[in-house]
C-alpha cells in the first residue's frame, strides 16, 4: 500500500551515479594529448636556432683566421689561398761546362767605338713667338693621302682665275673636299689663321730637316677645321686641318708652299718626292 503524498514533500530521489559513458559525454574538459616530450614546437625550435647561430659564428672565425696556406679536412696537402699574393720564388740551377785539356784561353781584343753628339737644334726667330727651338728630324710624309691627284704644279702657269698668279708659288693637291691635311714633318706651328688673305685658312709649320730650316704652308683649308695652335709642337703626319676652298680658290684643294730661311719658294712636290720612299 502506498502512503499518501501530503504533509511534506517526498524526498527527492538521489541521482544515479554517472557511468563511464556518461563522463565521456558530459562537459568535463579533457587533458590535451601529449606530443613528443610535452613541449610546444616553438620551444623546440629555439635551441635549434641557437645551435645554428653558434655554428655559423664559429665557421666565420675559422674562415677569417685561415692563413695563406691552409689544409682542408679532406686534403692533407697545404694549398695557397686564392687571396694570398703569389710567391715569387726562383730556383737557380747551377751551370757547368767541361773544357778539354787541349783548350786554349785567349784574351779578346777591346772593340773601338765612337760617340757622336746629336746635332744642335736650330733657333728660329718668329715675330709672334720669339725664339723657337727646332730639333733635327728625318721623318717626312706627304701632306695628303693621295698625292698623285694634283691640278697645278709649281712655276709658270695660265692664271685659272681673275687675280690668280701666273707664277704658281706652290703645288695644288686635289684629294677631295674635307680630307685631312697633315704636317710633312716634325716641327713647330708658327701661324694658324682663318684670315690668310688669298690663302684663306692657312697654317705654317717650321721644321729642322737635316740641319736646314724649312717652312711648309698649308692654304685654302675649311673654316673651323684648324686642329693646332701657334707654338704647338707637331709630328710628321699629324692633322692640321681639312681640305677646303677658302681665300682665292677655284675649288676644294690644298695649296702647299715650301720655302727656306731666305723665304724663297721652291717646288714642294719635287722636294718631297726625293725624300719619301
Amino acid at each position: 500500500m502506498t502512503p499518501p503524498k501530503h504533509g511534506r514533500r517526498a524526498a527527492a530521489s538521489s541521482p544515479a551515479r554517472p557511468t563511464l559513458r556518461t563522463r565521456l559525454t558530459t562537459g568535463i574538459p579533457r587533458r590535451p594529448a601529449r606530443q613528443g616530450t610535452g613541449r610546444s614546437g616553438a620551444a623546440l625550435l629555439r635551441p635549434a636556432f641557437s645551435v645554428i647561430a653558434m655554428s655559423f659564428a664559429a665557421a666565420m672565425m675559422v674562415a677569417t683566421s685561415l692563413p695563406a696556406l691552409a689544409i682542408t679536412a679532406t686534403d692533407t696537402v697545404a694549398h695557397a689561398s686564392v687571396y694570398a699574393p703569389p710567391a715569387d720564388v726562383i730556383d737557380y740551377v747551377p751551370q757547368t761546362i767541361e773544357v778539354g785539356s787541349e783548350g786554349v784561353m785567349s784574351q779578346l781584343a777591346a772593340e773601338q767605338y765612337a760617340v757622336e753628339a746629336a746635332p744642335p737644334p736650330i733657333t728660329s726667330q718668329v715675330a709672334s713667338l720669339g725664339s723657337v727651338q727646332l730639333i733635327d728630324t728625318d721623318a717626312i710624309v706627304w701632306p695628303v693621302l693621295t698625292p698623285d691627284k694634283r691640278s697645278s704644279g709649281f712655276g709658270p702657269r695660265s692664271a685659272p682665275c681673275g687675280g690668280c698668279s701666273t707664277n704658281h708659288d706652290g703645288v695644288d693637291f686635289n684629294p677631295g673636299n674635307g680630307t685631312p691635311v697633315m704636317s710633312i714633318a716634325d716641327g713647330v706651328v708658327v701661324l694658324a689663321t682663318e684670315n690668310g688673305g688669298g690663302l684663306g685658312v692657312n697654317v705654317e709649320v717650321q721644321h729642322n730637316i737635316g740641319g736646314e730650316l724649312i717652312t711648309s704652308s698649308y692654304a685654302h683649308m675649311q673654316f673651323g677645321s684648324i686642329a693646332v695652335s701657334v707654338g704647338q709642337q707637331v709630328t710628321a703626319g699629324q692633322q692640321l686641318g681639312l681640305v677646303g676652298t677658302t681665300g682665292q680658290s677655284t675649288g676644294p684643294h690644298l695649296h702647299l708652299e715650301m720655302f727656306g730661311a731666305d723665304g724663297v719658294r721652291f717646288d714642294g712636290f719635287a722636294w718631297l718626292a726625293m725624300r719619301i720612299a
